[in-house]
């Protein structure tokens, strides 16, 4: 089931662009002193708000913006919304859902000429501020002035005492969401690691002749494909990963296999006192030697499910 984040946009989007314009209309360097905005509603020269704005000094002296949101909808896209999850598996899975839509800014005025450039200027400064409003938001993916509509007569009786402009924004919102699943678990089982240094008692065939550094073993088929048996990996092989071990060394030492000679022959390597490398030369001439395969990297494995599986 999705679980939303803690991030509601279609709530604040309308804070944030209300706190934009407070800040472009009480920046001395921006807007003109006649349209400066307060804090204070007695000393604000122009209301700023949302939704529904209130005069308190004397009813409609002022020009005044009001930031309303549009209705918004999720986009029709052909992809899926993932954002981010755990390497092949279904785990921590993090998604990305889009509303798009609209925010309204009612530019009010007594006159009509008035609405207009106020609506004018708010459109420039949001068209070229919108990267801005983007990165501070976070929440708003995309954003652009769609529209400045005309002048509109609202209140009216003898004479048009209000004219209303608006300003019509395009906004992209992206909502943070994840999948929690519950059960039944998905089919796919997940990837399980194989421990370091595994030790596969492998075959009691082998044969050894004195001073080689060949193991050779009839009964076996060794090389890289799935058909071998067993399968030595060139990628493992060239790394140095796998070393036999025989079972009557004194010592049990390991010595690497450094080539798949033909399908029954391995070549092996041994070290001198110094850790060096040196070809691994047989002790003496010997036949049904018992032997054992160690690799000693991570083996992952996963297993896939089936039509059967539940």
């Amino acid at each position: 089931m999705p679980v939303p984040l803690i991030n509601f946009p279609l709530s604040a989007v309308v804070d944030g662009i209300l706190s934009y314009l407070h800040f472009v209309f009480k920046t001395p360097d921006i807007t003109p002193a006649e349209y400066r905005w307060n804090e204070d509603d007695r000393k604000s020269l122009i209301r700023i708000s949302g939704t529904f704005v209130i005069d308190n000094q004397k009813p409609m002296s002022a020009p005044f913006i009001v930031v309303e949101r549009a209705s918004f909808a999720t986009p029709q896209i052909a992809i899926d919304n993932l954002k981010s999850g755990g390497p092949n598996t279904d785990d921590n899975r993090s998604y990305v859902q889009l509303f798009d839509g609209s925010i309204n800014i009612i530019v009010g005025s007594g006159v009509a000429g008035e609405a207009s450039s106020i609506a004018n200027f708010l459109a420039i400064n949001i068209q070229a501020d919108r990267h801005g409003i983007m990165e501070t938001t976070k929440f708003i993916r995309n954003m652009y002035v769609a529209g400045v509509g005309p002048e509109v007569p609202v209140v009216k009786d003898s004479e048009v005492r209000r004219w209303e402009v608006t300003v019509s924004v395009f906004c992209s919102l992206q909502v943070g969401w994840i999948k929690a699943y519950m059960e039944p678990l998905t089919v796919w089982n997940k990837a399980g690691i194989k421990v370091a240094n595994v030790h596969e008692p492998l075959s009691d065939k082998g044969q050894l002749t004195e001073s080689s550094d060949l193991l050779v073993d009839m009964t076996k088929d060794f090389g890289p494909y799935v058909a071998n048996d067993p399968q030595l990996l060139e990628q493992e092989l060239e790394k140095g990963w796998y070393y036999i071990k025989f079972k009557e060394d004194e010592y049990q030492f390991t010595y690497k296999i450094v080539e798949v000679v033909d399908n029954h022959t391995l070549r092996l390597q041994s070290h001198d006192a110094d850790d060096n490398p040196v070809p691994f030369s047989a002790v003496e001439t010997a036949s049904d030697v018992e032997y054992t395969l160690l690799w000693n990297s991570l083996h992952v494995h996963v297993n896939i499910p089936t039509r059967s599986d539940p």
